[in-house]
């Protein structure tokens, strides 16, 4: 046959087996790799991403990082220029912050959330459940401006797997989490299954679900309790689970 053909480098190519080697191409998407493609540092850009600042903040946003590895995640994205660390004075803690670099991040580590609502996010499993982590979480999807404006106390109880308990001492503009009984008077008790909480807290399910279906049910003042779901952002990431629900209805619709 004449003629040349261009063909790919094959199995005779050194060291391509499938595993991954310290090898840099000079492409922008493999160096931004190096940067975001381990499992830990875009969940410690969210956590900075939605307020946290001490190392013992960011640890319970991501509680399955033991403190060495997130300890040696953060001193590297601080070497690589993506946050600073301003030492603490004695008896209080250091602050973590995004500088120009960490911050053009977020809209990226956000489209990531966004991507894998609409296209591999699902119901939680047993495994993902993990009361006081929501709790946590709760409590930093606050809305300041939606909280009740005199001092109100919610004792959380959820039930089933990964279950816990918990007080938000809520005081406008912020909330504070205790995770043992500091003797304040409670104004609002909710009970609930942790597994439909996440859901509703992601924004899979409208909380006025839960109480119809018998997931969560309220001990207090009928106002406090109306106005519990107002209080925080549950809307995220809606617009990409709405498209996955309409996705999926529609492949569920007969040919």
């Amino acid at each position: 046959m004449g003629g040349t053909a261009f063909v790919l480098p094959g199995d005779e190519v050194p060291g391509d087996d499938g595993l991954m080697v310290s090898r840099r191409e000079y492409c922008p998407i493999a160096c931004g790799v190096e940067v975001l493609g381990d499992r830990w540092t875009p969940l410690i850009i969210r956590e900075l991403m939605i307020g946290a600042r001490g190392f013992n903040e960011i640890h319970r946003g991501i509680p399955r990082a033991s403190r060495s590895l997130l300890a040696q995640r953060l001193r590297e994205l601080e070497r690589r220029g993506l946050m600073t660390h301003e030492a603490g004075q004695p008896g209080r803690t250091g602050a973590y912050e995004l500088t120009a670099a960490g911050q053009a991040l977020t809209p990226i580590v956000w489209a990531m959330g966004h991507w894998a609502a609409e296209w591999v996010f699902g119901d939680p499993s047993d495994d993902d459940c993990d009361g006081l982590s929501l709790i946590w979480r709760i409590h930093q999807l606050a809305i300041p401006t939606k909280l009740p404006p005199t001092r109100t106390v919610v004792h959380l109880v959820l039930t089933g797997a990964g279950g816990a308990q918990g007080w938000l001492d809520i005081e406008r503009p912020g909330v504070t989490v205790c995770k043992d009984d500091q003797g304040l008077t409670v104004d609002l008790a909710l009970e609930a299954d942790t597994a439909q909480m996440q859901r509703w807290l992601i924004g899979l399910v409208p909380f006025r679900d839960l109480l119809a279906n018998g997931h969560a049910r309220f001990r207090g003042p009928s106002r406090l309790a109306r106005a519990f779901p107002t209080w925080f952002e549950t809307a995220l990431y809606a617009q990409a689970l709405r498209r996955a629900e309409q996705r999926r209805l529609g492949d569920a619709v007969p040919a």
